[in-house]
């Protein structure tokens, strides 16, 4: 100790700086209590900036170089409290978009979009990095609800480490410097849990998550990351569940997409639920070509994890939630597929798993054998159902059927070659089939007022309810090919070989079984039930008025309804829509249907121009007119990229195109008049009448397309194969579909086969 004396003490001590703030050291002299609320003297040559920044500064008035060069604020008054705590703009961001990295542009660092890619309208897209994953959830809710202007002030970012699972509850800090962030996060995980299963778990499509087998997972920190954003997302879609979090849910889904496409090889049973998830999200916001898309991905992530086949050596529960994430994964193709075979992933023949079980018995892993949704053909007629059988069994069964009659109706449209014999006895077979579902049912699944009224406070009632607005639709869409003039309808000429009472009767079927699926929708609201439901609900919802305004506009006397009758049934599909169903799709059916409730029917104020009226010319081409044949309904938002050009040498003058000569089916002159004003609303207008560049697609002629073909050296050999949907030699044409894909949709009466011009 002495020796450490003798070396301190040759040290010389100096006086405190004026730049330096003066300790209080133990024992000193120096009186520290006149100077507690005094600041220290700076220096009159150093900005008040330059030195928050530690850089040198020139000391030149009023602004020096640095400030005047960076924009900055430039103080030289050492008195004002306010500027030494100055808060200086953080001039670099942690990370740039894609976008902007690629064009080597300066990037705000701004989420969802930064300011650039704001300002030119371009897609902004940040490339996932470890360590910024939580800085990303932990986004600040108040800022999401003030929307994109809120999103220029400065987020704090966190450094937690990338893991391949979500901790849970007890371990979700992993950073401690912001543990208020991290304590949100929580307890928004915390409230999707409990929102999710008290009120999005029952609808059928989610019906495949185990609530113990989940939550213990989360608890454990083992869930995965993909499949709690998913769950996060699609909650926050179902449900309110605060300021903010829709838009917070909206980039969750993002985020849980961007996760597993990139890694799109490594397939998993979790990553299979969490695009379940995903597609119903892009569906409930409107994308469906991003659905269209992403369920191809997740068949294909099915198919290699034989999800279609049983799996004896795994526990029962497991074997139970792989059965209801194939028949999830088939009810989302029978969506959409839109009763299009070639659009169909998914045949009942191909799925060798048996039905779902009961739902307690999955709740509390009861074994239990269920049967087939094909039987075998050795077993004999069906038998009734037992009371123990699944509700989720019941409706895949429906929708079954559904998809037989969509299949039978599209053929039906598009064929044109089946004889009035043959349909009449699809249309019976298919009738029969119904009526032996509905015989089937257990007393305890019949629907009656007290059957429904047991229901109302149960999550159940929305199974329930669908099971049988179901039945009621497949009816209406079998009899509808009856409804004289309806563009769903068959063609005029083919109703004189019917016979006639046989095309009364499905013409009185049709409308006693939308009345029926509007008087389920009234008994729901008299009870006072608001079950958190699907879009499937608003569809359906949306199709029964749409058949019973039409009905009143054909015959009104003949079925026996009233325009009250229909104005009443009209507004209680229009609540079941408005207290049942969220999403931007579901509002877009909302919205059209209260435009057409508040047009009003009155027969005598407008001239209902409907099909039937105008003179039948098909039967001399052998063709319907556009307007009645069926669309896609996504073929008209998908936009199909160039195909590569190919060197050919040149045609002769009227030959036709390579894809005219390839194709079978050719689009004859129109069989309507020029001025008919039946036409005038083919055509809707869409994302898909954009192309690239925004410049609007051209409408010519198949004639003019033919001639314009001839001319130029170079050909495209693909030409006019995938030609964008909806012009003459396009391949919606190829398939037999038109362009009336939103009918539903429109503005106008175009779905009642009435133009706009006469409302």
């Amino acid at each position: 100790m002495r020796n450490m004396e003798v070396y301190l003490s040759p040290l010389p001590l100096s006086l405190p700086s004026p730049d330096m703030p003066t300790l209080d050291l133990p024992g000193s002299a120096v009186a520290t209590t006149q100077a507690t609320d005094v600041w220290p003297k700076k220096s009159p040559f150093t900005c008040t900036t330059c030195r928050a920044r530690k850089v040198r500064c020139n000391g030149a008035r009023p602004h020096c170089s640095n400030c005047q060069r960076l924009a900055l604020p430039c103080y030289y008054d050492p008195t004002g409290s306010d500027h030494w705590n100055i808060n200086l703009p953080r001039r670099r961001v942690r990370q740039a978009c894609l976008n902007c990295h690629s064009r080597k542009a300066k990037c705000s660092g701004h989420v969802p979009s930064c300011e650039r890619c704001r300002k030119q309208g371009l897609e902004c897209i940040y490339k996932a990095q470890k360590r910024y994953f939580a800085g990303r959830l932990s986004v600040d809710l108040s800022t999401l609800a003030t929307g994109p202007s809120g999103a220029g002030g400065s987020h704090d970012e966190s450094d937690a480490a990338d893991t391949d699972s979500v901790e849970g509850q007890g371990n979700m800090n992993i950073d401690t410097d912001e543990p208020p962030k991290n304590e949100s996060f929580n307890s928004i995980v915390e409230k999707t849990m409990d929102q999710f299963f008290r009120h999005v778990h029952h609808i059928p499509m989610f019906s495949f998550f185990h609530r113990a087998s989940l939550m213990e997972e989360y608890h454990a920190g083992k869930m995965d990351k993909a499949l709690l954003l998913a769950l996060i997302g699609i909650t926050s879609c179902f449900n309110d569940m605060g300021p903010g979090m829709k838009e917070y849910g909206d980039r969750c889904i993002d985020e849980a997409e961007c996760r597993i496409l990139s890694e799109y090889t490594v397939p998993s049973t979790i990553k299979v639920q969490a695009l379940v998830l995903i597609i119903k999200h892009r569906i409930l916001s409107n994308r469906f070509p991003s659905a269209f898309m992403l369920y191809s991905t997740a068949s294909r992530f099915a198919t290699v994890l034989r999800l279609s086949h049983e799996s004896p050596q795994l526990c029962f529960l497991a074997q139970e939630s792989r059965r209801r994430l194939m028949w999830s994964l088939y009810c989302l193709d029978i969506a959409i597929s839109g009763g299009f075979e070639e659009f169909s992933l998914w045949r009942a023949d191909r799925i060798n798993v048996g039905l779902p079980c009961n739902e307690r018995n999955f709740e509390f892993d009861l074994s239990q054998p269920t049967e087939r949704l094909i039987p075998d053909p050795s077993e004999g007629s069906p038998k009734p159902h037992a009371e123990g059988v699944a509700s989720l069994a019941l409706h895949v069964r429906i929708l079954y059927l559904r998809q037989k009659v969509n299949e039978f109706t599209k053929s039906a449209l598009v064929s044109r070659s089946a004889a009035a014999v043959d349909l009449q006895a699809g249309i019976n077979s298919l009738q029969q089939e119904l009526e032996d579902f509905a015989a089937r049912l257990p007393a305890s699944f019949q629907f009656s007022d007290n059957s429904l009224r047991l229901r109302a406070y149960s999550p159940r009632i929305c199974i329930f309810i669908m099971i049988h607005v179901w039945w009621h639709q497949c009816h209406c869409d079998l009899y509808r090919l009856a409804l004289t003039g309806f563009r769903d309808a068959l063609p005029p000429s083919t109703f004189e070989s019917f016979d006639p009472q046989f095309l009364q009767q499905c013409q009185k079927r049709c409308v006693e079984h939308a009345s029926s699926m509007a008087g389920i929708f009234s008994k729901l609201q008299k009870l006072g039930a608001k079950p958190v439901a699907d879009l499937e609900l608003a569809v359906c919802a949306s199709q029964c008025a749409r058949m019973l305004y039409y009905a009143y506009r054909l015959k009104p006397n003949e079925f026996g309804i009233s325009a009250d009758a229909v104005i009443e049934h009209a507004n209680a599909c229009l609540e079941a829509i408005k207290q049942c169903c969220r999403g931007t799709a579901a509002r877009m059916i909302q919205e059209d249907l209260a435009r057409s409730i508040a047009r009003g029917i009155n027969f005598e104020s407008s001239s209902p121009l409907i099909l039937s009226q105008v003179p039948d010319q098909s039967s001399q081409i052998g063709l319907l007119p556009s307007l009645a044949l069926p669309a896609h309904p996504v073929l008209r938002d998908i936009q199909v990229g160039d195909e590569p050009a190919v060197l050919g040498s040149p045609m002769q003058k009227g030959s036709p195109s390579p894809s005219t000569a390839q194709n079978s089916i050719t689009r004859p002159s129109s069989p309507w008049p020029a001025d008919s004003t039946i036409l005038q609303h083919t055509v809707l207008s869409g994302p898909s009448d954009l192309l690239p560049g925004n410049k609007q697609r051209e409408t010519i002629s198949y004639d003019e397309q033919n001639i314009a073909s001839t001319q130029g050296e170079l050909s495209n050999a693909y030409e006019g194969a995938l030609e964008g949907l909806g012009l003459d030699n396009g391949l919606d044409f190829a398939m037999g579909i038109f362009d009336t894909s939103r009918m539903w949709l429109s503005p106008n009466l175009e779905w009642m086969g009435q133009p706009e011009s006469n409302i």
